[in-house]
């Protein structure tokens, strides 16, 4: 095999690279990244071998690393993120206390993730109605983005709970454990 400058490693760099195609391509089998070349390492890359008209040694010599990096970046450009789904936007009329929408169980999950992290918003079951404890939280995100308290969903508010929810909890640094 051909060494390559990969701080974990050519072969852990190899796994990577078939873990991802495989991803794309359902004929290659899933292979979990380990850093050893290991049994379904080399049933990986056979099959690869198999499935791209090479020579089926299991060995990855020059011309099957470029072939597996070609297949590689292939894959990385047909692996696109998924599209931000928008479920409460500003057109949509405001949801006020005691209605119900499907956005409302999104709007209570994300304020369970926020009261791990903020002492003053307060967790909520996903019932999707715009319940009591649902509208104190957003007439707390209201009152801290100097929008009207009105503890109903809208457009404006909609956005600076987004905002929360990425600064907080998407954006926080992973756990140690």
């Amino acid at each position: 095999m051909t060494p390559i400058p990969c701080p974990c490693g050519p072969v852990r760099a190899l796994q990577e690279m078939l873990h991802t195609i495989a991803a794309t391509d359902r004929t290659l089998p899933f292979l979990r990244p380990t850093g050893t070349f290991d049994e379904a390492t080399l049933a990986a890359v056979m099959t690869f071998q198999k499935i791209h008209g090479l020579p089926v040694t299991g060995a990855v010599d020059r011309q099957n690393w470029q072939a597996i990096e070609k297949a590689y970046f292939a894959a990385c450009r047909r692996r696109r993120p998924p599209r931000p789904v928008t479920l409460f936007s500003r057109r949509d009329r405001p949801l006020a206390p005691g209605q119900s929408h499907p956005a409302l169980a999104h709007v209570q999950g994300m304020f369970r993730a926020l009261a791990q992290v903020l002492e003053e918003v307060v967790p909520t079951p996903s019932t999707g109605v715009l319940d009591s404890d649902s509208a104190a939280n957003l007439r707390w995100v209201q009152a801290h983005a100097g929008l009207p308290q009105t503890g109903e969903l809208d457009g404006a508010t909609w956005e600076r709970l987004v905002r929360l929810f990425e600064t907080f909890v998407t954006q926080r640094p992973a756990s140690p454990h």
